[in-house]
C-alpha cells in the first residue's frame, strides 16, 4: 500500500467515513496532493544540484496558474507525470541558463510574444477538460475567465521584473515554461504527451 493510500485510510478510519464515494474522493485527493508535493520537491532538489532551483521554483509557481485554470495534456500515470515534470522543468531551466546571453537584449520582445501566444491559445482552447472529469458549462465559463486573468497576471509580473531589470534569467525561464504550458493546451501538445508516455512505458518495461 502506497503512502497516499495509508494516509487516506488513516483519515477515513479516524473520521469514521462510511460512504464509499467520499472514501474514493479522499483517496484520489491524497494521491493528487502527495503526487504534487513529491513532484515539486524532487524537481526543485534536482534543480538545486545544478544551481537552478530558484528559476525552477518560479517556473513551477507560474505554470500552476495556467495548469489549474486552463488545464492541459495529462500523462497516463503519476510516475510518468513525475518523470516528465522533473525532466521538462530542469531541461528548460538549463536551456534558459545556456541561452540567456542570446536573448537578454530582446527580453521585452520575448515576454510580449509569450503573452500574445498565451492569449491566442487560451482564446482558442481553454479550458481543456479531462475525459475522466468533464466540466459543466458554468465551470468552463469560470475557468476560461480565470485563464485569461492568469495570463494577464503573469504578463504584469514579468513586465515589472523586466522594467526594473530584476531576475532576468528567471524571467526568461518562466517564459520558456509558459510556452510549454500553452503548447500542452493544443492537440499537438497532447500528441507530444502521448508519445512521451509511450516512450517512458517502453523504457520502464525494458528496465524491469
Amino acid at each position: 500500500m502506497s503512502f497516499p493510500e495509508k494516509a487516506a485510510n488513516y483519515l477515513i478510519k479516524s473520521k469514521g467515513i462510511k460512504n464509499e464515494d467520499q472514501q474514493e474522493i479522499l483517496l484520489f485527493g491524497a494521491q493528487v496532493f502527495f503526487g504534487l508535493v513529491s513532484s515539486i520537491v524532487i524537481t526543485c532538489f534536482l534543480g538545486y544540484l545544478f544551481h537552478l532551483h530558484v528559476q525552477i521554483f518560479y517556473m513551477l509557481l507560474a505554470s500552476m496558474f495556467i495548469r489549474k485554470t486552463a488545464g492541459g495534456a495529462h500523462s497516463e500515470n503519476s510516475l510518468h507525470c513525475l518523470l516528465i515534470t522533473v525532466f521538462i522543468y530542469n531541461i528548460l531551466a538549463y536551456i534558459a541558463l545556456e541561452t540567456i546571453y542570446i536573448v537578454q537584449d530582446y527580453m521585452g520582445l520575448v515576454i510580449i510574444l509569450s503573452f500574445l501566444y498565451g492569449l491566442t491559445i487560451i482564446y482558442l482552447k481553454a479550458p481543456v477538460e479531462s475525459p475522466e472529469k468533464p466540466l459543466s458549462f458554468q465551470q468552463k465559463k469560470l475557468l476560461r475567465k480565470l485563464s485569461f486573468l492568469a495570463v494577464f497576471f503573469l504578463f504584469i509580473c514579468q513586465g515589472l521584473s523586466y522594467i526594473y531589470n530584476k531576475y532576468e534569467l528567471t524571467n526568461y525561464a518562466v517564459s520558456l515554461i509558459m510556452l510549454w504550458q500553452y503548447l500542452m493546451l493544443t492537440s499537438f501538445g497532447h500528441k507530444i504527451m502521448y508519445f512521451i508516455d509511450r516512450f517512458l512505458l517502453i523504457i520502464l518495461l525494458k528496465g524491469r
